[in-house]
């Protein structure tokens, strides 16, 4: 089911006639699909919110929020996760010609994560897990209010706890490929403002 998803979903994308943006805006605010994907896949439900700012010619910060209710590896048991990271992008085409194109950030994180169901819960029903994630990607415009992120990166968990294992279906260290989709809210608020 997920492969046939990614496929439709990738094959949809080459029909699109790609745009650039009409302006160069120094910020994004975008509802991020990527949350709302692992939560289906893993049978749940998740969205997720980013705001990027310039700070410099090369340099941006990125915010995400993340909230995400899905089923573990655990036999009904289900796990509501709130996910806070900041990351620093360094756009090594610029930004002149607004915040996509290829990017190279390193960054960190925080889930926080509790347990419940009728399932055997874990022995602590709340969870911390700490991450830092070098990432390398490329953001393109399809349309005049959704970016495109194609993007790899390796998550390096440097702390956890006894529950992890339970919950590595969506949180695991290693190698990550992403694909994800943004609204820009900002760009769609602005147009309903004229």
């Amino acid at each position: 089911m997920k492969h046939i998803i990614i496929f439709m979903v990738s094959i949809g994308l080459l029909f699109l006639y790609p745009c650039q943006a009409q302006e160069a805006p120094d910020s994004q605010f975008s509802l991020d699909f990527s949350y709302a994907l692992t939560g289906v896949f893993n049978q749940g439900w998740g969205i997720g919110l980013n705001y990027e700012r310039k700070l410099f010619d090369y340099f941006s910060v990125r915010g995400n929020f993340g909230h995400m209710t899905f089923l573990t590896g655990i036999k009904d048991v289900y796990n509501t996760s709130v996910s806070l990271s900041l990351f620093v992008n360094y756009y090594p085409l610029g930004i002149h010609n607004g915040l996509d194109k290829l990017y190279i950030g390193l960054g960190g994180g925080s889930d926080f994560m509790n347990y419940f169901g009728s399932g055997e819960l874990p022995p602590t029903s709340k969870d911390t897990l700490i991450h830092i994630t070098p990432i390398i990607g490329w953001k393109f415009h399809v349309l005049k209010y959704l970016i495109v992120d194609v993007s790899t990166g390796y998550k390096i968990i440097i702390a956890d706890s006894a529950n992890y294992s339970g919950i590595k279906n969506y949180l695991n260290s290693g190698l990550h490929f992403g694909l994800d989709f943004k609204i820009l809210l900002n760009e769609l608020i602005r147009s309903i403002k004229k």
